[in-house]
């Protein structure tokens, strides 16, 4: 009888340590790319974007396709794998690219690119985000 009330006693005691253990949470951060709403490009939509056009600031940006990952990059900088977000509109999936390309007519084309300028660190001070409009292709 003795051995019944001590586990009864343990038990209860495991009950309410377990139940004060209840008002703890763990927050888990989504994925940036979770929470991002894809548009399927297919490799003809994707042939309208594909190549290389001229910034106002004299640098070029080249969009390019390998397989169904697409990629972007200014001039010598790193290539940022991209999304298409919506019409015109991709998204770098590491954050430090987004860009909005309109056509105005056959050979005509608008839009902006803002993008993390990684190609002339400054002593100390971390790299800049620069927002540009397209000049042409």
């Amino acid at each position: 009888m003795k051995r019944l009330v001590a586990a009864g006693g343990f038990f209860a005691l495991a009950l309410t340590a377990s139940a004060q253990n209840t008002d703890q949470t763990v927050v888990v951060p989504a994925s940036k790319e979770a929470t991002l709403q894809r548009v399927y490009t297919s490799p003809e939509d994707f042939r309208l974007y594909k190549g290389e056009y001229s910034l106002s600031n004299g640098k070029a940006l080249h969009l390019t396709r390998q397989g169904a990952r697409m990629y972007a990059r200014v001039d010598q900088q790193p290539e940022h794998e991209i999304i298409r977000t919506g019409e015109g509109k991709f998204l770098a999936l590491d954050g430090k690219m987004s860009m909005q390309i309109a056509w105005d007519g056959p050979g005509s084309v608008s839009g902006e690119l803002s993008y993390i300028d990684e190609s002339r660190p400054v002593a100390g001070l971390p790299p800049a985000r620069i927002t540009i409009s397209l000049a042409s292709r």
